[in-house]
């Protein structure tokens, strides 16, 4: 399987700005990207990283690294009702201007879109497509 480069989309860096992250399988590469940028800006964020297991999360030990500037927290060997039910509250209550960015499987992100177009703003969704040519 060929994986190209993300094409990451702007980070935000609004002080009134929440910053949401969510990270599926090998797309915790790229938000652990974005995590790091808002951390040295000085920016508070909040990551979910889901995995099928503990021992298949990637860089797990990265995300950890940002608790000090965030918070992170991993789900493991979710079915597919229960992780509908954490992204969902992950997002609940939230403003209208929070910035939501999203990297993982294709059903995983459209899933994290569908529900933060609940709550935010549709040009605050930002999902990172792993080997796009185009900015998603």
């Amino acid at each position: 399987m060929y994986v190209g480069s993300p094409k990451s989309p702007p980070t935000i860096l609004d002080d009134r700005a929440r910053s949401i992250l969510f990270a599926g399988g090998i797309g915790a590469a790229s938000i652990a990207g974005i995590a790091k940028r808002l951390a040295s800006a000085g920016q508070k964020f909040e990551v979910h990283n889901f995995a099928r297991s503990a021992d298949r999360a990637v860089l797990r030990e990265e995300l950890d690294a940002l608790r000090s500037h965030g918070m992170v927290y991993h789900h493991f060997g979710l079915s597919d009702d229960l992780f509908a039910q954490k992204s969902s509250h992950a997002m609940s209550p939230t403003h209208a201007n929070t910035q939501i960015y999203c990297s993982g499987p294709p059903a995983f992100m459209d899933l994290i879109e569908r529900q933060a177009r609940e709550w935010v703003y549709a040009a605050n969704v930002h999902k990172i497509a792993l080997g796009d040519q185009t900015a998603c």
